[in-house]
């Protein structure tokens, strides 16, 4: 299997927060055992149109420069430094500078520093200035006229704002990428420095397919949804939801070895009884979306058999995800994992009979 890779890039916490509560509807969840099967979803929803539906998406790329600044930020930390001492700063070098930063002339609140080391192409910095180094030789003092970006969120009086670094080039070095550090990362099939570039881009490049599908996906069912009208989910359904959203965000704040609270509050800001309405309007929902595919796949003959689930479990010992279908059946439960293929089929449904647009990407 490919191993993946993730590129950090922080967001909104709030958006962050959706994106785990909406993951947590297909992991298992073990209590009640309220499952779609057994109920008729007809009775607690009434469909309105969901074929012809629009939605739109930009096409999935993969912007110049990721997988440069990835393996700047991630890869190149772990490689040796070799001092250069015959040429001027070039990209993908480490220059360790001081700088200090000028707004109306003044020193601002952290725009300085001394003994930094920034690698040229990490998009450490705001745009323009680590371009501003390449060129300059050891010993270099260079003034660059900057621009913050507007906005700019790390601090928000900045937004825009023009400012002028001042900054000493105090060496150069260069890390080498060896087949070495490329084998240490453990990526099947990938020893040479071109071939990492290559799964990091096909990764990224995965990534950003995943997330047009996403937005398509999340578009036609929130203008389905928008079209039906619901009856309250039975309750035992909405608690099996809720307790698999608690159970994965409790497993990711143990695996930071502290509380689902602490967490919560650390990560998004939330106290308790906030987070936990939150969780149950989240359970709430994902119930009555999950109603709402069953009863497209029962009107349209989308129902997964017992072949087909079994099948999915083939594939998931084939891949190497289990090692058995005993395994699986052991740590899982096949309810679910029926109800998440009845959600694909109909996902795929919605999809061929929907009207679909690709925009094309902006530049960033």
């Amino acid at each position: 299997m490919k191993k993946k890779f993730s590129k950090y890039a922080p967001g909104k916490k709030m958006a962050a927060l959706a994106a785990v509560m909406v993951a947590s509807a297909l992991t298992t969840a073990c209590g009640s055992k309220e499952y779609l099967k057994d109920i008729t979803a007809s009775d607690y929803v009434t469909l309105g149109n969901y074929t012809g539906i629009e939605a739109s998406a930009q096409e999935p790329v993969v912007n110049d420069g990721m997988v440069d600044s990835y393996i700047a930020l991630y890869i190149l930390p772990m490689c040796e430094s070799k001092e250069v001492t015959d040429r001027a700063a070039e990209e993908g070098d480490t220059v360790n500078i001081d700088f200090t930063g000028y707004m109306d002339g003044e020193a601002f609140d952290g725009g300085t520093a001394s003994d930094f080391d920034l690698t040229i192409g990490s998009h450490q910095f705001i745009d323009g200035f680590e371009d501003g180094l390449i060129g300059a030789s050891t010993g270099d003092t260079l003034s660059l006229d900057l621009n913050f970006p507007d906005p700019y969120t790390s601090n928000p009086d900045l937004s825009g704002k023009p400012v002028v670094f001042e900054v000493t080039v105090n060496s150069i070095s260069k890390k080498e990428i060896t087949e070495e550090v490329v084998q240490s990362l453990g990526i099947e099939g990938v020893t040479t420095e071109q071939e990492l570039r290559d799964a990091l881009y096909d990764s990224f490049y995965e990534n950003a397919v995943q997330n047009y599908e996403n937005t398509i996906e999340t578009t036609l069912t929130d203008t389905i949804m928008a079209n039906s009208t619901f009856k309250e989910p039975p309750s035992g359904m909405v608690d099996r939801f809720y307790k698999s959203i608690e159970d994965l965000i409790t497993r990711q704040a143990s695996a930071q070895n502290v509380t689902l609270e602490v967490y919560m509050k650390n990560a998004f800001g939330l106290d308790k009884e906030t987070y936990e309405s939150q969780f149950r309007d989240e359970a709430l929902r994902e119930a009555q979306e999950y109603i709402m595919y069953q009863a497209i796949a029962d009107a349209e003959g989308l129902n997964p058999n017992d072949e087909d689930v079994r099948a999915e479990i083939d594939r998931l010992v084939e891949s190497g995800v289990y090692e058995s279908e005993e395994a699986y059946r052991e740590n899982n439960d096949a309810e679910l994992l029926r109800e998440q293929l009845m959600r694909d089929n109909v996902l795929e449904f919605i999809k061929e009979n929907g009207v679909i647009e690709t925009t094309k990407a902006t530049e960033e």
